[in-house]
Order: structure tokens, then C-alpha cells, then sequence
């Protein structure tokens, strides 16, 4: 029972930590404090939701529908790439019009759509919670769902710490040079992110 809850806890935050585009949207929406609890809990029952269903099997059915896989690997890449392209894109405008979008509030209805889309939208989100952790737990037999409680409990830690983290230097770091090279390293993580997912 512990062991298996060691695993699923080592296991899920590593590949959670590995997920670059929950963690680069977090990171910036924590640094505006904007809606960062409302992500932090779509995040985590996104990953809660994922890894049972992977334990419960549907990560083997999904595999049977290749073509539903493609179409999401393709989603995700043109939603990567033009996330990208508006970081690099905000990256070049004036000092000011960098501070007015930084500080610009983001709709609750757009906050949603935008943080359930850098998670359902990206197939390594699939590849890590509902194939490689849900084999994982299946492993475990019956002790799989403390191998499940492990790895939300790594989502929980993970997100939340995360979040506080970036929080609490956020008032160090209301400056226009700061946000140019943010977008711009933001621009080159999601960037790398969609080249990698079109490789999969």
C-alpha cells in the first residue's frame, strides 16, 4: 500500500513537472494573479480524472482509435504554435503595451476554455496520465488505486507549489524587460513543445 503510493507519487511528479504547457500557462497566470486557483483545480482533476480512467483501462481502448489520436496530436500543435507565435508577438511590442497585457484581466469564460486547452489539447497529457500512468497503476493490481492516490497527490503538490511559488516573487517582477524576455522563453518552451509533439 505505501510503496505503491511512493510510486504513484514519484512517477506522477515527474511526468507532471515534464508537461511544459500546463507549467508555462501557470507560471504566467500566477505572475498576473489571475483566476490561478480556478487553474490549479482544472489541473488537478484534469490529471485526477485521466489517471483513474488509465487505471480503469480506457488508456488500451483509446489506443484502438489511432486516427482520434492523430486528430488530437494535430489540435494540439496548431493550438501550441499559435500560443507561441501571440507570446512571441507580445514580446515586441513597447514597454508600455507590454505592462498594459500583462496586467489585462482575462475573462472567466476564456481562463477556462484557454486551461482546459493547454491540458486536453496536448497529447502528452494523454501519453503520461492515461497510457504510461494508467499501465502503471494496472501494474500494482490491487493496491492500483493507492498507485492513483500517489500520482494526484504529486498533482496537488506539484500545482499548488507551483502557483504560491510564482505568486509570491510576482511583486519582484512588474517590470517591461522582464515580461519581453518571459513571453520570448514562454514563445521558445511552447515552441519546442508542438515540434516534439508533431515528431511523436
Amino acid at each position: 500500500m505505501v510503496s505503491a503510493m511512493l510510486s504513484g507519487l514519484i512517477m506522477g511528479g515527474t511526468l507532471i513537472i515534464a508537461i511544459g504547457a500546463q507549467n508555462s500557462f501557470l507560471i504566467e497566470q500566477s505572475l498576473k494573479r489571475q483566476w490561478v486557483w480556478l487553474f490549479v483545480v482544472l489541473f488537478i482533476l484534469s490529471d485526477a480524472i485521466s489517471i483513474s480512467l488509465g487505471a480503469l483501462g480506457f488508456g488500451l481502448l483509446l489506443q484502438q482509435y489511432p486516427l482520434l489520436i492523430s486528430v488530437t496530436k494535430w489540435a494540439g500543435v496548431l493550438f501550441l504554435v499559435w500560443f507561441a507565435y501571440n507570446k512571441l508577438r507580445a514580446s515586441m511590442k513597447d514597454d508600455a503595451m507590454i505592462l498594459a497585457m500583462a496586467n489585462k484581466p482575462v475573462s472567466f469564460k476564456r481562463a477556462v476554455l484557454t486551461a482546459l486547452a493547454v491540458t486536453w489539447l496536448n497529447p502528452h497529457f494523454y501519453l503520461d496520465t492515461l497510457l504510461l500512468m494508467g499501465n502503471l497503476a494496472s501494474q500494482w493490481q490491487e493496491n492500483k488505486w493507492w498507485f492513483v492516490a500517489g500520482a494526484i497527490t504529486a498533482s496537488v503538490l506539484w500545482f499548488v507549489g507551483l502557483s504560491s511559488l510564482t505568486a509570491y516573487f510576482a511583486a519582484h517582477m512588474q517590470r517591461p524587460v522582464f515580461w519581453r524576455w518571459f513571453n520570448r522563453i514562454n514563445a521558445l518552451v511552447l515552441g519546442a513543445v508542438s515540434v516534439q509533439l508533431a515528431n511523436l
